[in-house]
């Protein structure tokens, strides 16, 4: 693991002083800048590590999220550590997580997302209909301003924002998380990763796909979208002092005393 790429958000501020910071880092600690690189460093928030899975996961190149932007689920090493998580890859003080990608296809185009799917409503304060069928079998039928399709990764992402489960990032599983329901009957539902999903646009509403928040794909009413887990996995590098637990106590102000 001696050579690096960064990939960094250019939008965020101060990022062409932090890229030359961070490229300073590498240098020092005798690591090589390249295009063919042993890992990939994505320099910001979520946002940019998974815009870097999406060029880069399916090569199998190892992701390491270092956080110049916000909350920071993925990218949970601040910019201050880096020199430190440097040194650590040097001493081989890290893991390797497989982390699950979802596929969808719509109208012959295929698009992955290490977090999840979303399919929403066009139109602010418009709903759209819903029907789901899962493994070929007939599930339901919905009103809602959508529904969300998330891996293990995604479920501290939107899903979480509305009520949908947490899941441990080696969990093999589909959480399918409906956007404000018109019906309490409706509930997040957690399903084998190996499970196939069909969600058909009704007639009522119109919807767009959104894969990981950047990638969209404009809906026409009575057609499908199919669902399942993708056939490669993203490999994100994590140092050994970070973990997912430690991550949720510092992002969700998880708090109580552990000899209480």
């Amino acid at each position: 693991m001696k050579k690096a790429k960064i990939i960094v958000n250019r939008k965020k501020p101060n990022a062409r002083k932090n890229l030359r910071l961070a490229e300073q880092a590498l240098r020092a600690k005798g690591f090589d800048i390249s295009e063919r690189p042993d890992f990939i460093i994505a320099l910001g928030g979520d946002g940019t590590l998974l815009a870097a899975a999406n060029s880069y996961g399916r090569k199998g190149i190892p992701i390491l999220g270092v956080n110049i932007g916000g909350l920071g689920f993925l990218t949970n090493v601040t910019f201050r550590e880096l020199p430190k998580t440097l040194v650590e890859i040097l001493e081989k003080k890290f893991t390797i997580e497989n982390r699950m990608v979802m596929k969808a296809v719509f109208d012959r185009k295929v698009f992955y997302a290490l977090n999840d799917f979303t399919i929403s409503t066009r139109a602010p304060g418009r709903v759209v209909e819903f029907s789901a069928v899962i493994n070929k079998e007939y599930v339901c039928r919905f009103i809602a301003d959508g529904i969300i399709v998330a891996t293990p990764t995604g479920s501290t992402a939107y899903s979480l924002a509305t009520g949908g489960p947490i899941l441990l990032p080696e969990t093999e599983a589909i959480i399918m998380t409906p956007i404000a329901p018109h019906t309490l009957s409706v509930r997040p539902l957690v399903l084998p990763a190996s499970h196939k999903i069909e969600v058909q646009i009704g007639k009522k509403g119109s919807a767009v796909l959104v894969a990981d928040g950047q990638r969209c794909q404009l809906m026409r009413r009575n057609h499908s979208i199919y669902f399942e887990k993708a056939d490669y996995h993203v490999k994100l590098l994590k140092p050994l002092h970070t973990t997912f637990f430690s991550t949720l106590r510092e992002k969700m102000q998880w708090g109580g005393r552990e000899d209480a």
